[in-house]
């Protein structure tokens, strides 16, 4: 180090600006992948109370991969029926519903509430669980440099970013403090009463900023998750273009001490001068959404409220009105804030294949949809893995370029539904609005809670084209659920060697692997019998050196030895199947460890579990005798699906995605 200038110069394969949600979930994919990368956090901690609180069922399926699932289930609020309350103008309020969900079914998970610093609390932990990577907190990005005759080479850096240590002043804004507003006096949420312990402890033990320093730092990759002001996207020139309308919101989220009956459900009380949104949280708490526009009507530039006019006092007031004739009070706020509604996008979501932007750094909209926190944490859960896998080496960098076109069109319906869902709060109060409500919810809710992502084709999507030849083997793919850029739907399985059940989102764990799911089918039967047994034969002898076809990539790391993972599912009655029946690459062998027994799994019912119906083939539309063949990337997504003799197809597929081991000093 520089003793004059204090200053210091170091280098990292990934950094990573911003800890929150997307970039937390970034940062799992390197700790999982063992990729020399950093995170930096211009907060002094970790979010603890308020921001994001909704968890749809894809994000959950997703923790399930990631292995902390239980304990969101074991902290958050079941969100599946909502109720409507509209005036019956006779001064009373009525209730409408509830409605749920046609399609609640279709996920092991339910939508959740959960505040956001608990998430950040988890994937901390799944950090810690696999690396000794750790968010730098208190340390803010200053300045940027690219250098653009680097950018092809996979071992340059053409990323400079300086980083500037920041004062305990500076990382530690005042909104750890108990707020106040007017004659609204209230606890704080942040005290060791309503802070879990794990959080309490991070709270008092903040590190604080030693000294003020400055640190060059050059990357090969830049993440940045820093939020709808990004530094790093201002870095880059990419534009936020969109527009903001003329409403100003109040959200709080409060113990709170009323007489309305429904306070623990979720749903919307509609009054002639605006729609509160209620929804129940954890630990007795309500967070409420209210409009508050028709209070301040002075504007500051280019439309804009000024929202610091909002009090605490005011939205109390607001939220007491729209509830009458029921009544509405508070002695506990854990958190609030006043928020302008905004549907913005950029353009690209990505520079040059080595700067990548994820959640509200590329679109912002209302928080009312429940949605922001998931589409950013799968922002980052997508350029997570293949950033990873790129920057290991195991991966083409071709496989970069992905993220834009698949999660910008996501970002597209986001708007759109925020648009349509948004604008029913500040409407009339007539009798329609609750089922005006529900079409909007209905409409977009496949896309919603994540059961279609509207992926397309790309190096790591394989899409069929459409054959006109109804006879063509290749038609049989049209009549199957499984969909090559949609997630792999879920299904609970018996292990064939234990006949103990598990959900394919954690079978299909995200740890970095591919995965070649075959689907062997009734294996009873001879003829099918003996084409799994002639799969097995090929895919052992298409590696390296005629190996199997886990040695064909290069490995991952030591711990997972290959990038390539084989997975069976078949048809059969469990008990009508012997584990040592299948082809032995199913049940790879070690000589510390025996043999693998997670690898071959049976679609079969279970009596003491009524999720394990038996009836995974008939969701996945595969027929229960011939089975099929699919790869599953990192993220359970579907990259490829086929017949199981279609090898050749796959490798090919797989070939494009994975760096392949060398033979003799030139590629396989």
């Amino acid at each position: 180090m520089d003793a004059v200038n204090n200053t210091s110069e170091s280098q990292t394969d990934v950094l990573i600006i911003g800890a929150g949600p997307s970039g937390l979930m970034a940062a799992y994919w390197m700790a999982r992948c063992g990729v020399n990368a950093r995170i930096v956090d211009k907060r002094g901690t970790k979010v603890f109370t308020g921001q994001a609180d909704g968890l749809r069922c894809r994000t959950l399926e997703i923790f399930d991969s990631m292995g902390f699932q239980h304990r969101v289930q074991h902290e958050g609020h079941v969100a599946v029926e909502a109720n409507f309350w509209v005036p019956d103008g006779k001064g009373n309020l009525v209730r409408q519903g509830p409605h749920c969900s046609r399609k609640v079914n279709e996920s092991p998970f339910r939508n959740m509430l959960l505040n956001q610093g608990r998430i950040e609390r988890f994937l901390l932990d799944s950090i810690r669980e696999h690396s000794s990577l750790q968010v730098e907190r208190g340390v803010i990005a200053e300045a940027f440099k690219y250098d653009c005759t680097k950018e092809s080479g996979l071992d340059d850096y053409p990323i400079t970013v300086t980083l500037r240590t920041l004062s305990d002043a500076e990382a530690n804004p005042s909104d750890l403090r108990a707020e106040e507003g007017g004659s609204c006096k209230v606890a704080s949420g942040v005290t060791r009463g309503n802070l879990l312990q794990d959080d309490w402890e991070e709270l008092i033990s903040k590190s604080q900023a030693k000294e003020t320093k400055t640190e060059i730092v050059k990357c090969k990759y830049l993440i940045g998750c820093d939020g709808a002001h990004s530094w790093t996207r201002k870095q880059v020139n990419i534009p936020l273009e969109g527009s903001t309308t003329d409403h100003l919101w109040g959200v709080i989220d409060v113990v709170p001490i009323s007489n309305f009956p429904d306070m623990r459900r979720l749903g919307t009380v509609t009054h002639s001068t605006g729609t509160i949104l209620v929804i129940p949280r954890e630990r007795n708490m309500v967070r409420l959404y209210v409009p508050v526009q028709t209070i301040e009507t002075n504007t500051i530039g280019q439309g804009r409220f000024d929202r610091s006019k909002i009090t605490l006092e005011m939205i109390k007031r607001r939220i007491q009105t729209i509830f009458a004739p029921y009544t509405f009070d508070f002695q506990i706020c854990d958190w609030w804030a006043a928020y302008q509604i905004g549907q913005r996008i950029a353009p690209t979501f990505s520079k040059d294949n080595r700067v990548f932007l994820a959640g509200d750094a590329v679109h912002t909209h209302s928080p009312k949809v429940g949605l922001g926190m998931n589409m950013s944490m799968q922002d980052g859960f997508n350029i997570g893995w293949k950033v990873a896998m790129v920057a290991k080496g195991v991966a083409y960098p071709s496989i970069l370029s992905t993220y834009d076109s698949e999660r910008h069109r996501l970002a597209e319906m986001l708007l759109d539904f925020d648009r349509h869902w948004s604008g029913l709060f500040t409407e009339s109060d007539d009798e329609e609005k609750a089922q005006n409500m529900i079409k909007v919810v209905e409409f977009f809710e496949d896309f919603a809670d994540g059961r279609r992502s509207f992926y397309g084709a790309s190096s790591l999507v394989w899409k069929k084209k459409e054959d006109a030849n109804p006879s063509a083997s290749t038609s049989v793919y049209s009549y199957w659920n499984l969909i090559p850029g949609e997630r792999f739907p879920p299904v609970k399985l018996r292990m064939q060697a234990d006949g103990n059940l598990k959900w394919t989102t954690g079978i299909l764990q995200s740890d970095g692997r591919f995965r070649v799911v075959i689907l062997a089918g009734d294996v009873r039967v001879r003829a099918q019998r003996g084409r799994v047994e002639t799969l097995a034969k090929r895919l052992s002898s298409c590696g390296s050196v005629g190996k199997s076809i886990v040695d064909r990539y290069v490995s991952l790391d030591d711990r997972l030895k290959s990038t390539l993972d084989i997975v069976a599912i078949h048809s059969a009655p469990w008990m009508e199947v012997e584990f040592f029946d299948f082809p032995n690459i199913l049940y790879p062998f070690d000589a510390v460890r025996g043999w693998n027994y997670e690898k071959i799994w049976c679609d079969d019912a279970c009596v003491w579990d009524r999720d394990c119906d038996g009836k995974g083939y008939e969701r996945w539309g595969i027929d229960r005798t011939r089975g099929a063949m699919t790869i599953v990337r990192p993220d359970q997504y579907i990259g490829w699906v086929g017949e199981l003799e279609d090898v050749e197809e796959m490798i090919h597929y797989l070939d494009g995605v994975l760096v392949a081991q060398t033979l003799m000093g030139g590629a396989e």
